[in-house]
């Protein structure tokens, strides 16, 4: 029996009737004589005797009244002591740089979910800018942001590290080349995210420190953009390695830079100076570990 049934029976109990009981618990009066004998099923005992003006409880059907009703007030304190705590469960605040959600997976948040129920984790992707903004103005407790780091605005951990790499229209002479250099973009229309991001102006600064000129014909917030214009054969779109490989376009090809040590990489941050609740030092301290635990198995790059 479970507390419904308990339910009932103290109906039946209070009312004498297994008709008013019924009505009074949103039954036919068969489902409520259903659950009278499956209650005397399990206890072997008769709990109720019919007369002439409905049912009279027999003894066993008076004690177990006086124990019915101290269960049902426990139970229905243990639910309302589940309902109060998960009312209480911590809401942190994290401003992101956008992909972050997409490369850790869904994984990641069942992961933490389940080791952590307490801590209700909300993420806010947006560009870069946004999310510093977002710190500064306490909008959000920590951060994930894309490097590099002023460390003197942020505290910051290294948390994830990607190659940066082209995704090119296999119509496009380059589509032949095993690896590109930065002078291969010199002239290229060139598709990427937007300035907002910490990455646009990490790849600028590359091609331009090489010496090639930078023609950006798309500045976009979703890489998935660039990626159907590479599609299209109008622009060499500039992505990361798990979303290029994880949002891979027909008629196009994925090729990394030649420079095998550029990397975009992200940091787990907090304003400088600032300390962090018992809650956000627990999702730091678990988003870095599962992070080191599950590399291999986020992303590598085919064939590598």
């Amino acid at each position: 029996m479970d507390t419904r049934d308990l339910k009932v029976f103290v109906a039946v109990y209070e009312t004498k009737s297994i008709t008013r009981a019924a009505k009074d618990q949103f039954l036919s009066p068969q489902g409520c004589s259903k659950i009278i004998q499956k209650i005397e099923g399990e206890l072997g005992t008769s709990l109720f005797a019919r007369n002439h003006f409905g049912v009279a409880p027999t003894p066993q059907g008076d004690a177990l009244y006086r124990r019915a009703q101290m269960v049902i007030r426990l139970l229905d304190g243990v639910k309302d002591e589940v309902e109060a705590a998960r009312a209480l469960k911590y809401t942190l605040n994290i401003a992101s740089t956008q992909g972050v959600s997409e490369y850790l997976s869904l994984a990641f948040v069942r992961d933490f979910a389940e080791s952590h129920p307490h801590i209700s984790p909300r993420i806010m992707e947006s560009p870069d800018a946004i999310a510093k903004q977002r710190l500064a103005d306490n909008a959000a407790e920590i951060g994930v942001l894309g490097g590099p780091v002023d460390l003197s605005v942020f505290h910051a951990v290294p948390f994830t590290s990607h190659r940066p790499c082209l995704v090119i229209n296999e119509a496009n002479p380059l589509a032949r080349k095993a690896a590109i250099d930065y002078v291969d973009l010199d002239n290229q229309p060139l598709a990427m995210v937007s300035r907002e991001f910490a990455s646009h102006h990490l790849v600028v600064n590359r091609l331009a420190n090489a010496g090639a000129h930078v023609d950006i014909v798309m500045e976009a917030t979703e890489l998935d953009l660039c990626h159907r214009l590479a599609e299209q054969g109008d622009a060499i779109a500039v992505s990361f390695d798990f979303a290029a490989w994880g949002g891979r376009r027909a008629h196009t090809v994925i090729r990394p830079f030649a420079d095998r040590t550029f990397a975009w990489e992200t940091f787990v941050v907090r304003k400088a100076g600032a300390g962090l609740s018992p809650q956000a030092q627990e999702f730091c301290d678990f988003a870095l570990a599962w992070v080191a635990d599950h590399r291999a198995d986020l992303f590598q790059w085919p064939g590598a």
